[in-house]
């Protein structure tokens, strides 16, 4: 309950939720006949929802994000690599198997670590998300079903954790298979790079020795300047929500002591 409340209540402070009640309570100035303040609200509104959904502006957000870890192509000796999930989208009709939506770089970056001999073993952690979607599977046995339909890894050194909702959840439930399993918490991490700084933090809090595998970047160096770089875009606000997304949960986390 508290993670769907969490959820919930981050709505508003995403882009388009903010613009959207901004430019409720301008039209509810206008309609009250309090002009002045209704036209600069509107125009907020507007400023606000252009100025997120500008790509430069919102690769500048990412940027700032995904630059903390740089790509590694070797590893110091882990004893697993861990996997968070969120790359994954479970067979349900029309889709005849799992799947992976773009985020689904972590999945094959994680395969291929594993299959490189970067660490022993790979923990994947996730569980239901049913406040967002109905599914008869945990996140990471999504996960590894696609890994173990596609062949990418040997799926007998993949452990499933199936109960975590969030990432915190990822780091405590991770740090107790390691402790079951007498093994050093010392970890190759893989997510998404924009996701990566929220990640490290959480584990290094848990007293977790950390190796940052990111993956999944979005931003491109250098920014490639278009025509179309000066008109408002979907995935440009999407972004933006992204990285918003990741400050609040840092804030959110820093609150309740667990950063």
């Amino acid at each position: 309950m508290l993670t769907f409340l969490s959820k919930l209540l981050a709505v508003p402070c995403y882009p388009l939720g903010m613009g959207l009640l901004l430019l409720a309570a301008g039209a509810a100035m206008l309609v009250s006949r309090r002009l002045k303040p209704g036209r600069i609200l509107v125009l907020c509104a507007a400023a606000e929802l252009f100025l997120f959904s500008f790509d430069p502006f919102s690769y500048m957000l990412v940027r700032s994000f995904e630059c903390r870890y740089d790509p590694c192509i070797s590893f110091p000796p882990a004893p697993a690599i861990v996997l968070l999930s969120g790359g994954e989208v479970q067979k349900m009709p029309p889709r005849l198997y799992d799947e992976i939506n773009e985020a689904g770089d972590r999945i094959l970056y994680a395969a291929r670590l594993l299959r490189l001999g970067a660490a022993p073993r790979l923990i994947v952690t996730g569980g239901k998300l049913q406040y967002l979607r109905h599914t008869d599977k945990s996140q990471a046995e999504a996960a590894f079903r696609i890994i173990a339909d596609a062949g990418l890894a040997d799926t007998s050194r993949i452990i499933c954790e199936t109960l975590s909702q969030n990432t915190w959840e990822n780091g405590v439930f991770t740090k107790k298979i390691l402790d079951s399993m007498k093994l050093p918490p010392v970890i190759i991490l893989v997510t998404s790079a924009l996701h990566m700084p929220r990640s490290v933090a959480i584990f290094k809090k848990l007293g977790c020795t950390v190796y940052p595998a990111p993956t999944d970047y979005q931003a491109d160096i250098p920014y490639q300047w278009k025509l179309f770089s000066f008109f408002p875009s979907v995935s440009a606000l999407c972004a933006s929500s992204g990285v918003l997304h990741e400050i609040y949960g840092m804030i959110a986390y820093k609150l309740l002591g667990r950063l």
